[in-house]
Order: C-alpha cells, then sequence, then structure tokens
C-alpha cells in the first residue's frame, strides 16, 4: 500500500501553456527536477530502469515513467502530459497490438506475380 501523499499543487495557466510544448516540457521538467536535488538519472537508478528509459516518455506516452516523473515533482501525470489524458483523468491509450493490413493480396505478390496481378487489376479497372 502506498502512503499517502501531500496535497498536490495546481500549475498555473502560464506554466500549463508551457507543458503543452514537447521541448520545453522536457526542459521544465528537467529543471524542476535539479530545484530539488534530483536528475531523470537518479530517477531512473531508484526506479531500477535504465536513464534511457526514462527519457522515452518525452517522446511516446509511458504510463509508468510519467508516474514517477509526476511523483518526483508532486503532481498529477494528467497535468504534466495533457494531451496524453482524457478531462477525467483516463488515459488516452490504444490497448493491444497493432491490426494486421486487412489487404492479404498485398502479401502474397511477390517477384513475377507483381507483374500479372498488376495487369489483372488494369483489366478489371476498365
Amino acid at each position: 500500500m502506498e502512503p499517502p501523499r501531500p496535497h498536490m499543487p495546481r500549475l498555473d495557466r502560464t506554466t500549463k501553456e508551457l507543458l503543452r510544448d514537447p521541448q520545453k516540457r522536457r526542459a521544465w521538467v528537467i529543471y524542476r527536477l535539479s530545484l530539488n536535488g534530483l536528475s531523470l538519472a537518479s530517477l531512473a537508478r531508484g526506479a531500477g530502469v535504465r536513464r534511457q528509459t526514462l527519457y522515452q516518455v518525452f517522446a511516446t506516452p509511458y504510463p509508468r515513467m510519467e508516474t514517477i516523473i509526476a511523483r518526483a515533482l508532486n503532481l498529477p501525470p494528467q497535468e504534466l502530459w495533457p494531451e496524453r489524458y482524457a478531462p477525467d483523468g483516463a488515459p488516452f491509450r490504444r490497448r493491444g497490438r497493432p491490426k494486421k493490413s486487412t489487404y492479404k493480396e498485398q502479401h502474397f505478390i511477390t517477384g513475377a506475380n507483381r507483374r500479372n496481378a498488376a495487369d489483372c487489376r488494369t483489366e478489371l479497372d476498365t
């Protein structure tokens, strides 16, 4: 069970606008961590992951790393990455594997068959 956390401060409008830009967000997070005497590398060591793994959160949604950084800054992840969360706090993430292509014929057409398949398509189109 996680210990209770202190009250989370709210961000002002200027900071929220700053966090919408990914490059400025990264600089702001690093700056705020340095004010607390932390770094992304130290957070990664504390979480038992490689430093590069923690940096991935700035490029792609990564719920676990988002939570680690947000807790270090005493903020909810929804405020740090507003474009990744709905107003109710639910993440905008697709679950599961991506769907495969529905055009199976493209996977089986190779070499000489491509020429014949192209001829067949032009005949069918006319």
